[in-house]
């Protein structure tokens, strides 16, 4: 869809890939210099907290407290999906859009 309509492509569409890049790069680094540990750790803190206050604000305005906890899993399986779903499409267009010439 998005390589026949590229403009349909909103900031915020690009948000979730950025954020699973960046942690699979992260991640990688991490493995090999610690102070990248320090930063994968606060991102994926970060990124908790955030979901878990969206959380709380959820539950307080439906009147719902399983939506304390039920609400940051919703939103972290779209993002992480979405997001690795798009690099994942990404990469196979890269390789898959080979196609001889026709002679």
């Amino acid at each position: 869809m998005l390589r026949r309509y590229p403009e349909t492509l909103r900031w915020r569409q690009g948000l979730p890939p950025l954020f699973v890049l960046s942690l699979i790069v992260v991640a990688a680094l991490a493995a090999f210099l610690p102070i990248f540990r320090i930063l994968l750790a606060a991102e994926v803190c970060i990124y908790g907290i955030t979901l878990f206050a969206a959380g709380v604000q959820g539950s307080f305005r439906q009147r719902k407290a399983l939506l304390v906890i039920g609400l940051p899993v919703a939103i972290a399986t779209m993002h992480i999906t979405w997001g690795a779903g798009f690099l994942w499409s990404m990469i196979k267009g890269v390789f898959t859009d080979r196609s001889p010439e026709k002679k």
